[in-house]
């Protein structure tokens, strides 16, 4: 009778060790679960974050980054709005117009220069685009500082032209029927690959508003954005971010031929068109400095100028110094 209690009292002691084992690892597993990041961009659109996916340097980073791929930009701007995301990667601009609408915002780095371009089926000049019909995604960041661009440099207002709101698949098309579009990467690396003439890239329109003295610095396209309440609540989930935004421009400069295979792979583009991409993309890889912020405060300026920005942005302050 005593062995058989004693025996009973050995295996009810061996369960509870084991329960208390089993408890502790479950415990274990959970603290050390990397920490999920939404990150808002717009579908079809390049970015640094598909190499920071594709190469893992979010969980490089301690985080696990959930890329939030929308449709049009409204649909960016809403998921900010809803705390639905914490970053997303947006026109410098339309940072500018979220803070002035007191969305809380701020810029915490910038992705890449600007890429977009006015391409056509005959060769014109900007100038010429008066009376025209011109496709664009009307909602975009991009058509709305061509539209800054064509008042500030050309006097061209959009009563000037005739727009056609296209959504970015059907660009190529539109081209049967309108004289222009306006576009971004990869989208003009694809129309150039198939001999569609370039009328003017947006870095030649910010060269030549920079010889008139309108703009200054470095012509910045996209910035990393974050909420504001998610910043002052996880700074360290900020910083870890920065990073890794950082290492990927870095492995995009270092590694072209295993960048345009991920860039060929998720775009379905050619290898035509991934060689125009690479050559064409200027991608960022240092934190924010003067320079930088010089540039997307002359890009604010413009917008103001053009009319897309209502309130003038001089003394705006959104720059992240978590």
């Amino acid at each position: 009778m005593r062995k058989w209690l004693a025996l009973l009292l050995v295996g009810m002691i061996a369960l509870t060790a084991g329960c208390i084992g089993s408890n502790e690892k479950a415990s274990t597993s959970t603290t050390t679960e990397l920490p999920t990041v939404k990150a808002a961009t717009l579908m079809g659109g390049i970015s640094t974050l598909d190499i920071m996916e594709a190469k893992g340097f979010d969980r490089e980073n301690r985080f696990k980054v959930q890329a939030l791929r929308l449709g049009k930009t409204p649909d960016i701007i809403a998921a900010l709005a809803k705390g639905e995301t914490d970053f997303a990667v947006i026109p410098a601009e339309m940072a500018a117009k979220l803070a002035q609408g007191r969305a809380g915002i701020e810029i915490v780095a910038v992705d890449m220069m600007q890429n977009q371009a006015i391409l056509g089926k005959e060769e014109m000049k900007p100038e010429d685009l008066r009376g025209k019909k011109i496709g664009a995604v009307v909602a975009s960041g991009t058509f709305k500082l061509f539209q800054a661009y064509m008042k500030v440099l050309y006097n061209i207002t959009p009563e000037d032209y005739e727009v056609v709101n296209v959504p970015p698949g059907s660009i190529k098309d539109s081209l049967k029927d309108v004289d222009a579009v306006v576009i971004w990467e990869p989208i003009v690396s694809e129309l150039i690959a198939g001999n569609v003439s370039v009328i003017a890239t947006f870095e030649d329109l910010w060269d030549e508003a920079e010889e008139r003295g309108i703009v200054e610095g470095d012509p910045v396209m996209l910035v990393w954005v974050v909420r504001k309440d998610f910043a002052d609540e996880h700074p360290e989930l900020v910083k870890a971010f920065v990073r890794a935004q950082e290492e990927s421009a870095k492995f995009w400069k270092e590694n072209a031929d295993e960048t345009k295979k991920i860039l060929g792979d998720l775009y379905h583009l050619d290898a035509k068109t991934l060689d125009i991409l690479y050559d064409r993309t200027e991608i960022n890889d240092e934190g924010l400095n003067d320079e930088l912020i010089r540039g997307i405060k002359s890009e604010w300026k413009l917008a103001y100028l053009g009319g897309y920005l209502e309130k003038d942005p001089s003394n705006l302050d959104i720059f992240y110094r978590g």
